[in-house]
């Protein structure tokens, strides 16, 4: 099974949940406001009909295997022929490596229905999706590489920079603030970063590319005035 026939599979199964009171985050959320990459990995905060959302998973052959509580429940739920994945996180997000939480006062307050389209699917799909500046906030505060790489694509997106400035400064100390500023700056300026996102969301327009990288720098230096 190729990339496209997997997406689909994620997508329907987004179609057939999109009823329940849950907030979409992650990659397919972002792909809601930048031109989609591909993602069969599907994350959703989920604020109510956890166990309507468990019995359809579980009627389409996804099976729990993995769960935990580290400050927040959450469980993971693969469909294991088709590689696909759903990672529940009950009513609050939390990063172990930087002790942040996101509760879910934060996903009620910043998110509304919007539509997904895939990146090799045409499918539309309306689902409650994270808006742009919590996700951008979420995605800034962990850092990792394909982090890095949304926080970019998000920079050239409709995005509230006041909004979004307003929200990390709520979640994350001035220590924290420096370090990532540092860290996406110096992953942007390295000689094959543009390669790595194309890797990840196919060809970027330059006009794209340096709109994204103007307004991220411009954000990030007002960040640490």
């Amino acid at each position: 099974m190729n990339l496209g026939e997997r997406e689909l599979v994620a997508l329907n199964s987004l179609k057939n949940l999109s009823k329940f009171n849950f907030v979409l985050i992650g990659g397919y959320a972002v792909n809601v406001y930048v031109p989609p990459r591909f993602s069969v990995d599907c994350d959703l905060v989920v604020l109510g009909n956890l166990n309507e959302i468990i019995s359809t998973l579980a009627q389409e052959d996804y099976k729990l295997t993995e769960k935990g509580a580290v400050r927040a429940e959450y469980m993971r739920y693969v469909k294991e022929d088709d590689k696909v994945s759903f990672d529940l996180l009950i009513g609050t997000v939390f990063d172990r490596l930087t002790q942040t939480s996101f509760e879910r006062e934060l996903f009620e307050k910043y998110s509304s229905r919007r539509a997904l389209v895939g990146k090799a699917n045409n499918m539309r799909i309306e689902v409650t999706v994270a808006d742009p500046e919590l996700l951008f906030t979420m995605k800034f505060t962990t850092s990792r590489k394909q982090d890095i790489r949304d926080v970019f694509m998000l920079s050239g997106s409709n995005l509230d920079f006041d909004k979004t400035k307003s929200i990390i400064t709520s979640k994350c100390n001035a220590a924290l603030i420096k370090a990532r500023v540092k860290l996406i700056k110096d992953a942007i300026k390295s000689d094959d970063y543009r390669k790595s996102l194309e890797g990840a969301y196919g060809g970027i327009p330059d006009q794209l590319f340096r709109t994204c990288t103007e307004r991220l720098f411009r954000f990030l230096d007002g960040l640490e005035a």
